[in-house]
């Protein structure tokens, strides 16, 4: 097959959707061509490369001339560029975007590509934006809906619960598939991390962990405000935040001196792969707190589980797939007391928390991205080929 992919950002950039995309196409592209349409550009860094070939992919970057937010955008080559090949599969990921509707409409009605869509986040399914914001976004679900209804042969629900509001956006239930996202088998590995807890004095420490972007939707704010209540009857406990500040580190530094919780955190920034997993590895309880409506799936979840955390997450969507009582705890998004009452409960409760991270381990080793290009991914694009 050939296929082409549409992702807002991509490699070097790395966030969720980024990554989720890359495992998937460069697994692909063991068997398929795969292409990539993408940005050239975020918050300021251009990649001067505009065509590459990187593991076995061609990255098309289009160049951005204008973009406002996230969604508002005009990269000045994109639809000519994707016109210029021919698919046999054309895989948008994301929905929202004016430019992405242009060319699919264009690719349905000039072509015999098959579509298909994977929204990710679900931010415009979002209920917590502001008025003007809804009002714009009323309106727009007045162009994306028929779009989504006509123009796409299947779309991709990550979470299992996804379909309720992708219906409500056009896309025709009929047509959509379950793909959850993944994480590389490389996350499997074993790794030594005697000079990592030694370079951070983690030695005798109780370690909890979280791992994003330093955004204020993350919610890692909540994880401070909770730290009092649990370093007052564990005061060996040490947070581990990882993640390079998008903005918010001031304002989260702030919180942790009004609390007063100094010698109880440690921002490492952005980690490299290998202190990752030696950083979870360390760590006894994984931390998931994003705001509700931000998070389709949380990979970082994902790779908490395979290094043997127990985890306590936030009500999002992909927290509410990935974590049951077996497994971890859920707590409703700005309600601290709760969330330092289940961290407390697994420091104290050791055979719990022991069986949550087995149970986790076991659980994880489903969603590994290799397998899951496969199956299900291939496979429903062999369907939808193969529909007549």
């Amino acid at each position: 097959m050939k296929i082409g992919f549409v992702v807002t950002y991509f490699y070097p950039f790395k966030d969720g959707t980024e990554n989720n995309c890359l495992y998937l196409a460069r697994e692909l592209a063991k068997k398929h061509e795969v292409h990539i349409f993408t940005s050239d550009r975020r918050e300021g860094v251009v990649v001067e490369n505009k065509e590459e070939e990187f593991q076995g992919l061609h990255i098309h970057r289009c160049r951005t001339i204008f973009r406002y937010r996230y969604y508002m955008v005009f990269d000045i080559d994109f639809i000519p560029k994707i016109m210029k090949y021919k698919f046999d599969i054309l895989h948008v990921h994301s929905i929202g975007f004016l430019q992405q509707d242009i060319a699919v409409v264009l690719k349905k009605i000039f072509t015999n590509t098959k579509i298909v869509n994977t929204p990710h986040g679900p931010f415009l399914a979002n209920e917590n934006y502001s008025i003007p914001i809804k009002i714009a976004r009323t309106i727009y679900k007045l162009i994306e809906y028929p779009i989504n209804h006509f123009f796409y042969d299947a779309s991709i629900d990550v979470n299992s619960t996804q379909k309720i509001w992708m219906v409500e956006y056009g896309f025709k239930e009929n047509k959509i598939k379950f793909n959850p996202d993944g994480v590389p088998k490389d996350r499997l590995r074993k790794i030594e991390n005697k000079e990592f807890i030694k370079k951070y004095n983690l030695k005798n420490k109780f370690v909890i962990s979280s791992l994003g972007r330093l955004l204020p939707y993350k919610g890692f704010d909540q994880i401070i405000k909770a730290l009092p209540s649990i370093t007052k009857k564990h005061p060996n406990v040490l947070y581990l935040c990882m993640g390079d500040d998008r903005g918010d580190l001031k304002r989260l530094k702030s919180l942790v001196k009004e609390n007063k919780v100094e010698k109880y955190i440690l921002f490492l920034g952005e980690v490299s792969e290998d202190d990752k997993l030696k950083a979870l590895d360390a760590s006894e309880i994984f931390l998931f707190p994003s705001e509700p409506g931000t998070e389709a799936f949380g990979i970082v979840t994902l790779e908490a589980m395979l290094r043997k955390n127990a985890v306590v997450a936030s009500n999002t969507e992909g927290s509410l797939f990935l974590i049951e009582k077996d497994n971890g705890f859920i707590f409703n998004y700005g309600n601290t007391e709760k969330l330092a009452e289940y961290v407390n409960l697994l420091i104290e409760n050791e055979k719990l928390r022991k069986s949550m991270q087995e149970t986790n381990y076991n659980k994880a080793k489903n969603y590994i991205n290799e397998n899951i290009a496969w199956d299900p991914l291939e496979k429903i694009y062999l369907e939808v080929l193969n529909k007549k």
